[in-house]
């Protein structure tokens, strides 16, 4: 399976870009408040993919993928430094550096960081028409995503909270209005600050 994926790398694995946080998972987290409801699952999908989208790459789970790009000056994730390239690639979490080629022929004299960036040593003269792929391993083991299950569930929560349209409620002699702040930040996918904090050891750097 080849997915490109919206963040300008190639996921090559044959195992799917599965949820960070399954249904079973948030009933748990949740003491089954919400057991049964049909809005659970689009609701962690939709959690799933703001977070994947601010953080810049898949983040979970570890999988196979490919970045290609052209040498270039000043900009993109690959930049001449002296007699060196670097190379930074969409992941926070790389375990492993398969391969490299540089217009399709291997090359084995590289390191890799643990900010994600690859340096090629001694690299020979290149274009702006060169082209390297790199093929690696990368995503977030179960053991680090506690965090992350956590505040999914949390958006979760809040979206189910709060049915859609509804700005207040009322039982009884108790009454109950959002605060318009609240019901913005109410969809799933809506990532306030404090959850952004939380994720910012997976958000992948700019590129140069």
């Amino acid at each position: 399976m080849n997915l490109q994926t919206p963040w300008g790398y190639t996921i090559t694995d044959t195992v799917a870009m599965e949820p960070m946080l399954t249904e079973t998972e948030f009933n748990v987290l949740t003491a089954n408040k919400y057991a049964g409801d049909t809005r659970i699952a689009p609701n962690i999908d939709a959690a799933c993919a703001a977070i994947r989208n601010w953080c810049g790459w898949h983040v979970y789970p570890a999988q196979s993928c490919q970045l290609t790009e052209r040498l270039l000056a000043g900009n993109g994730r690959v930049k001449r430094a002296g007699d060196d390239i670097l190379i930074q690639l969409p992941a926070t979490f790389v375990s492993a550096v398969s391969s490299v080629t540089i217009d399709g022929v291997l090359f084995d004299d590289f390191d890799i960081a643990s900010n994600g960036i690859l340096r090629l040593f001694d690299v020979g003269w290149m274009t702006r028409r060169t082209q390297i792929s790199v093929c690696y391993t990368a995503g977030l083991p179960d053991g680090m995503m506690d965090g992350i299950r956590e505040l999914i569930a949390g958006r979760v929560n809040h979206a189910l909270a709060q049915p859609y349209g509804v700005q207040s409620e009322s039982a009884g002699g108790v009454s109950i209005t959002y605060s318009a702040s609240w019901a913005a930040s109410a969809s799933a996918s809506a990532l306030p600050d404090d959850n952004k904090d939380v994720l910012a050891p997976f958000k992948v750097r700019g590129v140069f």
